[in-house]
C-alpha cells in the first residue's frame, strides 16, 4: 500500500512539473507516468512467484526481498517496464518525441529503486549492492506499515482525474485515520497529528495550485521520513549508553529497532550482544519522551505483542527476565543466553540452521527433544514455529531449494574458536 501511494504521488509529481510532451496528450502522459511508477513500485516484490514456487519458509526468506531488491535487480525490472511501455506505443501507432522516451526511461528506473528505498528504510532490511556487497543494510526507522505516509497521498484528492483513483485512496486514508484512532496502536495525541496532517494535505488538495499541493505531499513524505530516521539514530545512540551502563560485561554488536507506527518516540529494541562466554539477545521497549509516553505504555502500544507478550510467555523463544531493572525510559522485556560458539556449531551441522542465519539478524536457539529450534526474534509473536523459525535434529534438517550469496547478518558470532 505505501508504494504505491508514494509511487503515484510521485508520478503524478513528475508528470504535473515537467514540460508537457508534444506528441502525447496530457491523459496519455499521466498514464505512463502513474501506471509505470505504480506497477514499477511493487515490481520488486514479484520476487513471491518464485519464492511460492520454491515452497520452503527459508526459501521465502532467503529471497523475498533479493535480487529484485538490489540495483542490478530494479535496472532489469526497469527494462521490462521501459520494453513494456515501448511495445505498447508500437501496437498503438504511436510515435514518442526524444523527450518522451527519456520520460519513460526515467519513471523506468525510478519505480524500482525507490521501491528499495522505502524498503530500506525498516527493520527487515535488503541488500541493494549485490553482487559487489552481499552484506545485508538496514533503516531501522520506519514501521513496515505507516499510516503517516499514507496520509501524504491526501494531496492527491483532488489533483488526480481518475474519479476511481481519488475515491480508493480517500479509502485508504479514512482506514489510516479510523485505525489510528480505534487500533490502540497510537497514542491519541499521534492520532490526532495524523487526522490534521491528512486533513491540511487534503484542504491543499483542493484549494491549493496541483504543484503546491504535490509539492506539500513530497515534502511531508520527505519530512517525515527524516524525523523517523533522526529520532531513531538519537534512540539508538541513547539505547547503545544504556546496554553499557547496564551490561559492561559484554560488547554490544548490533542494536535492532522497530517504531510503532505514526509514533517516532516508541521502539521496540533487541540488544545484540556478546561476551567472553556467552552470546545474549534483549528484548526491550524504549520511549525517547519518557516524560510523556513511558517505556511500559510503549510496550502496550506495541502491534502483535499485547500488553507484555514481550516478556516470552507466547512466544517460541523462552526468554528470561533480565536483572537490571527497568525504568519510565527503557522497559527490559526479556532475555535469552546461548554459549558463545553454539550458533556457529549448529551452523556447521545443520543445512536449515546455516542458510536461516543469511537473514536472521537477531538468532537464538532453544534445546528440542534431541534437537533444536532456532529462530529470529524479529519475527518471534507465537509459541508455534514462525515465519523465522526452524526444527533441526538428528532425522530433521530441510535445506533451501535456491541457495543465496548473502553474508550473514551475524557473521561476528559464526567463528569457532
Amino acid at each position: 500500500m505505501t508504494h504505491t501511494l508514494i509511487s503515484v504521488l510521485v508520478g503524478e509529481t513528475l508528470h504535473r512539473t515537467l514540460p508537457p510532451s508534444s506528441v502525447l496528450s496530457d491523459r496519455a502522459r499521466r498514464g505512463v507516468a502513474i501506471t509505470v511508477m505504480a506497477v514499477g513500485g511493487n515490481l520488486p516484490d514479484a520476487d513471491v512467484i518464485y519464492t511460492g514456487w520454491a515452497g520452503s519458509t527459508l526459501d521465502y526468506l532467503l529471497h523475498h526481498r533479493g535480487h529484485t531488491h538490489t540495483v542490478v535487480g530494479a535496472l532489469g525490472l526497469s527494462v521490462l517496464l521501459f520494453g513494456a511501455v515501448w511495445l505498447w506505443w508500437r501496437r498503438r501507432k504511436v510515435k514518442p518525441a526524444p523527450a518522451d522516451l527519456g520520460f519513460l526511461a526515467g519513471v523506468s528506473v525510478l519505480a524500482p529503486l525507490l521501491h528499495i528505498g522505502l524498503d530500506f528504510t525498516n527493520s527487515y532490511g535488503v541488500h541493494p549492492f549485490w553482487p559487489l556487497n552481499d552484506r545485508w543494510f538496514y533503516g531501522d526507522a520506519v514501521f513496515i506499515v505507516e499510516p503517516l505516509l499514507w496520509a501524504c497521498s491526501a494531496a492527491l484528492l483532488f489533483v488526480l482525474p481518475s474519479r476511481t483513483a481519488r475515491v480508493l485512496i480517500g479509502l485508504v486514508l479514512t482506514a489510516g485515520i479510523v485505525l489510528s484512532w480505534f487500533s490502540g496502536f497510537v497514542p491519541a495525541t499521534l492520532a490526532a497529528l495524523l487526522t490534521l496532517l491528512t486533513a491540511g494535505l487534503a484542504a491543499l488538495s483542493r484549494f491549493a495550485p496541483a504543484r503546491v499541493a504535490l509539492a506539500g505531499g513530497i515534502v511531508a513524505w520527505l519530512a517525515l521520513t527524516a524525523t523517523f530516521v533522526v529520532t531513531s539514530r538519537t534512540a539508538e545512540s541513547r539505547i547503545e549508553a544504556l546496554l553499557a551502563q547496564n551490561f559492561p560485561a559484554s560488547t554490544t554488536l548490533d542494536v535492532v529497532l522497530t517504531p510503532m507506527p505514526a509514533d517516532p518516540v516508541c521502539r521496540e529494541v533487541l540488544a545484540i550482544q556478546r561476551s567472553k562466554e556467552a552470546y545474549s539477545v534483549r528484548r526491550a521497549f524504549h520511549s525517547l519522551a519518557p516524560g510523556w509516553i513511558s517505556a511500559d505504555r510503549c510496550a502496550e502500544l506495541y502491534p502483535s505483542t499485547g500488553a507484555y507478550q514481550a516478556t516470552g510467555a507466547e512466544t517460541t523463544a523462552r526468554l528470561d527476565p533480565v536483572a537490571q531493572p527497568s525504568t519510565d525510559e527503557i522497559l527490559w522485556a526479556g532475555e535469552l543466553s546461548v554459549p558463545a560458539d553454539l550458533l556457529a556449531r549448529l551452523a556447521s551441522e545443520y543445512c536449515a540452521v546455516d542458510a536461516l542465519l543469511q537473514f536472521a539478524r537477531a538468532p537464538w536457539a532453544i534445546p528440542d527433544s534431541d534437537g533444536w529450534i532456532v529462530g529470529d526474534l524479529r519475527y518471534d509473536r507465537e509459541p508455534e514455529l514462525g515465519m523465522a523459525e526452524v526444527r533441526v535434529g538428528p532425522s530433521q534438517d530441510e535445506c533451501p531449494q535456491l541457495s543465496a550469496p548473502w553474508t550473514p547478518p551475524r557473521e561476528d558470532l559464526l567463528t569457532v574458536d
